[in-house]
């Protein structure tokens, strides 16, 4: 294996309640996918953004640099766990961060810490208090991972967080934990409605950048 840490973008969803292509929607005079790009290069020089067609592959190509790997799903249409699988097929780590293109806050620190937590397990995972996981802010082993992603699809599972369920050492962090590092847990921030466009526009507004967003506003 290369790299400790890769870091994964799932940019294949449809978009449905958002209308236009959500990862190419606009913050603060970037792209929401250029954004989460710009933070998983500061994490890991090994980044692959998945898009779910060739042609949200094409349409992704300018906000993407050379270095940063670019590929589709290799089954159209099954969802997260397809671009997982494909996203893990493309890595050369031990582990891999998977980030969605739809959260434009996340904090480097917290995936850092999550991957320290990962080591020696299957996944670090965070959890809120009323035991709702994260698995699209997770850390997975890569070659557990793959296995796990396999044998979710031979059993028909449609989503990571079956697929979590079933694997045999997953750490969970509770969110108390990164709010340590995220005192408004911005991280978990989902941009999935036009009405979240606009409030990560505001958070924006308050914080002054991307970059400080882990400083803003409690997470309501």
């Amino acid at each position: 294996m290369g790299a400790s840490l890769a870091v994964i973008i799932l940019a294949g969803g449809t978009s449905r309640r958002m209308g236009p292509n959500k990862p190419l929607q606009q913050l603060a005079g970037q792209t929401m996918l250029a954004q989460t790009v710009m933070t998983a290069l500061s994490i890991s020089p090994n980044v692959v953004v998945v898009a779910g067609n060739p042609v949200q592959e094409a349409a992704y190509r300018s906000e993407v640099p050379d270095s940063v790997t670019l590929v589709h799903d290799k089954i159209p249409e099954r969802g997260p766990l397809i671009g997982l699988y494909t996203g893990l097929e493309n890595v050369d780590s031990e582990y891999a961060a998977v980030l969605p293109c739809d959260s434009p806050f996340v904090i480097r620190e917290v995936v850092l810490s999550l991957h320290r937590v990962a080591k020696g397990a299957d996944a670090a995972v965070p959890v809120w208090s009323d035991g709702r996981i994260e698995p699209l802010h997770s850390v997975f082993c890569v070659r557990s991972a793959r296995r796990a992603v396999v044998e979710a699809l031979k059993a028909e599972m449609d989503t990571i967080r079956e697929m979590i369920q079933q694997m045999d050492k997953v750490r969970l962090v509770s969110v108390d934990k990164i709010k340590e590092l995220d005192s408004g847990l911005l991280t978990f921030f989902n941009v999935n409605t036009p009405e979240d466009l606009e409030k990560a526009r505001t958070i924006i507004d308050q914080v002054g950048s991307y970059g400080s967003a882990s400083a803003g506003p409690d997470r309501k």
